[in-house]
């Protein structure tokens, strides 16, 4: 699916038809009249065409609103949380992320995350039974379609799990069924998502398009769902089969790795309205020089980078605002638009870096310390950074690890919040830099209250009672 599909109305009439189905399973039997002119469930998914467009309309609802789960919130909020940013405008709905005291009545928290990730999965489920079920769609399209939502779904409950520990596990659509849910261990959803992850990558094809989910989209997600479930020979696999495709490289040029003709980008996200650009230039540029930007680096993130790291002088940007000086992300560098111009950034959900640093960190868990350093290294050259020596301890190594990662991947997709945690160093790290503050329930969110009001089955997590 090429963006011409982004401009037609087709999308975004089916896209209206799985909002329907998908809202009433999201809530508790709600009646929804159907407009007189929509699809049936059963036309979606009747021949290729209407398929490839509902899939469409799915990535038309999850790039259509700004800090959602998957449209830039990933980006912020959790760096707010861990030691990345900061605020320099007071505001109560966000600062309480960055002070780690979040209010369980919060509508970031429950609109922003859960409620569009469980829409989301809702209409990959739709997409999936419907897809299962239809007799007039082509086995090939059928097959292609099935793998993309089925990493959709993957990536969304990657995401709920982060942030929520345990979480229901949705995987039909029966209303009734849906609306009573427990929550199922983290273990159990991760085990869903290999499996989602290991069909779509059988799925998918190797096609050079990034902008919908291929093979190996699947594979460098799955690389990062073995990382977290400690499976290190299955994470360096994985990580190696997108290394080693040779279909991607790193992008020299600091300032064109977020551009949408990236070599390094395995999956982005693109714009669906006309001449915007990413989410997280819209976030954390100012439009007009000399502004206080809204979001800023911490001063522990900005002391972090190493000398003359090149990343420093092409990720952080600087702005002199009166007698102070801000840093901020500017790895993406359009606000929005460039004088009505088509979008020229996407939203870049994986890319190659991570996978080298995926698989340092494979390697070093098993003891290949060498191997793992040459991983490394391989990201700090980039930087124009000295090598680290291959004679250093394992410790050493994955402290090391854990530097580039904290730097190569700040303020994108939640990596740094979550990987303290992976790691089990989120309560050593966070309570040195945010003091009182810090709490080891902190490191959940809180189930949104409105959740908990609407299943019985749900408990809070400890600390939000």
């Amino acid at each position: 699916m090429k963006c011409l599909w982004l401009h037609t109305n087709k999308c975004f009439w089916i896209t209206g038809m799985l909002f329907i189905l998908a809202t009433t399973g999201c809530k508790k039997l709600v009646q929804v009249d159907e407009p007189d002119d929509s699809l049936t469930a059963g036309t979606v998914f009747s021949n290729d065409s209407l398929a490839q467009a509902a899939v469409a309309g799915l990535y038309i609802k999850i790039m259509s609103s700004t800090k959602f789960l998957l449209n830039g919130g990933m980006s912020l909020f959790p760096s707010l949380s861990a030691d990345e940013l900061q605020r320099t405008i007071a505001m109560n709905s966000e600062d309480q992320f960055y002070i780690n005291a979040i209010n369980p009545r919060s509508l970031t928290v429950n609109t922003n995350f859960w409620k569009a990730a469980y829409a989301y999965i809702y209409q990959c489920n739709i997409c999936i039974e419907g897809l299962s079920k239809s007799t007039g769609v082509t086995a090939a399209v059928k097959n292609r379609l099935s793998g993309e939502v089925k990493f959709v779904r993957a990536l969304c409950y990657y995401y709920l799990v982060n942030l929520y520990g345990d979480v229901p596990l949705v995987l039909g659509t029966n209303a009734e069924v849906n609306a009573l849910l427990p929550r199922t261990s983290v273990n159990q959803v991760y085990k869903q998502m290999e499996t989602d992850l290991v069909a779509a990558a059988d799925a998918l094809t190797d096609a050079k398009e990034n902008t919908t989910p291929t093979t190996y989209a699947a594979k460098a997600l799955l690389a990062r769902v073995y990382l977290h479930l400690s499976d290190n020979t299955k994470a360096e696999e994985m990580a190696s089969a997108v290394i080693n495709a040779g279909q991607f490289s790193l992008q020299s040029d600091l300032n064109a790795v977020f551009k949408s003709n990236s070599k390094e980008t395995i999956f982005q996200w693109a714009p669906v309205m006309d001449k915007i650009n990413a989410a997280e230039g819209f976030m954390f540029i100012q439009p007009n020089p000399g502004i206080r930007p809204t979001y800023v680096l911490t001063t522990n993130l900005k002391n972090a980078f190493e000398g003359d790291d090149l990343r420093m002088q092409h990720w952080v940007g600087m702005v002199t605002s009166g007698t102070q000086t801000y840093y901020y992300p500017y790895k993406y560098k359009i606000y929005q638009s460039i004088n009505g111009n088509a979008p020229t950034e996407y939203n870049v959900v994986l890319r190659l870096a991570e996978q080298y640093l995926i698989r340092a960190e494979a390697l070093a868990r098993q003891g290949k310390i060498a191997q793992a350093v040459a991983d490394i290294n391989t990201i700090r050259t980039r930087a124009q950074l000295p090598d680290i020596s291959t004679s250093i301890g394992n410790d050493a190594c994955l402290q090391a690890i854990e530097q580039e990662r904290r730097i190569e991947l700040f303020a994108e997709w939640g990596h740094r919040w979550f990987d303290l945690k992976r790691t089990n160093r989120a309560d050593a790290v966070l309570s040195a830099v945010k003091g009182s503050n810090w709490h080891p329930h902190d490191r959940l969110y809180p189930i949104p209250f409105t959740e908990l009001e609407l299943d019985p089955n749900l408990k809070q997590n400890p600390g939000y009672d």
